[in-house]
């Protein structure tokens, strides 16, 4: 950490000292479910969808909905580790982390220009955020000394390519290499102006020990397969469909022109448990860890919505993932 940094902490009597990771082997990957919860709810339980890849300390972000960053402290993992940043679309519970996370990232004096990796208006939206808290870049933490520089000089916003009909290597460094495809996230009405931008996607993980394949938001698409074949990890979101339709019905305040269209997108945009283990069977995945749980509820008791029906088609260990779960 700077000194800039350093001493502002010391100002508040906070530790510079990074939060130590959990033990963990040399070069062995790790993935971490930060947050759980599926949708812009706020929870007790499960925050919104937020995961870590640890490797040789170095952290890597894939979605950082809001919470990410008490997400990352709980898990002993320091915002200084972030090496990139991953994002598979840009639906409110997967972004509203990441402005205070790279907002928090500068005012540390962490420099280093940031991978930040999305779909197209990416770059777009981190621009937007660098000059949104331009305001912030204007408010001092020191009494003299070296300028900070401009928050937007701290980043390397990336749009991903907007159709990835197979998998692309989208990143690389000596820890881990990336590859994407564009899923079935979206289901767009004719003459939809959202149709030529928005895209979601999905990322395999490869490491020296072992790959892992994380589905971000998707219906069921013809292109995941090819992703995940052979993966050793398959994190899936699920929906369990009678219990999140039976919250909006009882919801009371969701006008019927708006709720039929809502349902159809949970229905259509999003993986049953039987679709997640159709997936896992057909690419020959060792393992499924289920996340973005929706409902995903604090009062629930009763996981087995997430899971119904998946024995008889995946034959591989199935782990319901609760928040700051390593795998």
């Amino acid at each position: 950490m700077r000194a800039a940094a350093a001493i502002w902490l010391a100002a508040f009597g906070l530790s510079a000292t990074p939060v130590a990771t959990a033990k963990q082997a040399p070069g062995l990957a790790q993935f971490v479910t930060l947050g759980t919860g599926g949708g812009p709810l706020t929870r007790v339980k499960r925050s919104e969808p937020a995961n870590a890849l640890v490797v040789n300390g170095a952290v890597y972000l894939f979605d950082a909905g809001d919470g990410t960053q008490r997400q990352l402290a709980a898990a002993g993992l320091s915002v200084h580790a972030v090496r990139a940043i991953f994002v598979s679309h840009h639906h409110i519970d997967h972004v509203g982390g990441l402005a205070p996370l790279l907002l928090t990232r500068w005012l540390l004096d962490d420099r280093t220009p940031l991978p930040v990796i999305g779909p197209p208006g990416m770059t777009n939206m981190v621009d937007g955020i660098a000059s949104a808290y331009r305001a912030t870049e204007l408010a001092p933490i020191t009494i003299g000394g070296p300028p900070m520089p401009a928050i937007r000089a701290t980043l390397a916003p990336r749009d991903l390519p907007s159709m990835l009909d197979t998998p692309r290597e989208v990143y690389r460094d000596v820890n881990i290499r990336v590859l994407a495809i564009t899923n079935d996230h979206y289901h767009f009405p004719p003459g939809s102006a959202a149709a030529a931008s928005a895209r979601s996607y999905s990322f395999r993980i490869e490491t020296k020990d072992r790959t892992i394949v994380y589905t971000g938001d998707t219906g069921p698409s013809a292109r995941l397969p090819l992703l995940a074949k052979g993966c050793d990890l398959l994190v899936s979101e699920v929906i369990d469909l009678s219990a999140m339709a039976a919250i909006l019905r009882r919801a009371g305040d969701i006008p019927p022109a708006v709720l039929g269209p809502m349902i159809a997108h949970m229905e259509q945009d999003h993986l049953a448990p039987e679709s997640v283990a159709r997936l896992a069977s057909t690419a020959g995945c060792k393992r499924v860890v289920l996340t973005h749980l929706s409902p995903g509820m604090d009062d629930e008791t009763d996981l087995s919505g997430y899971t119904k029906g998946m024995a008889a088609i995946f034959a591989g260990p199935i782990t319901v993932a609760n928040d700051l779960a390593r795998f």
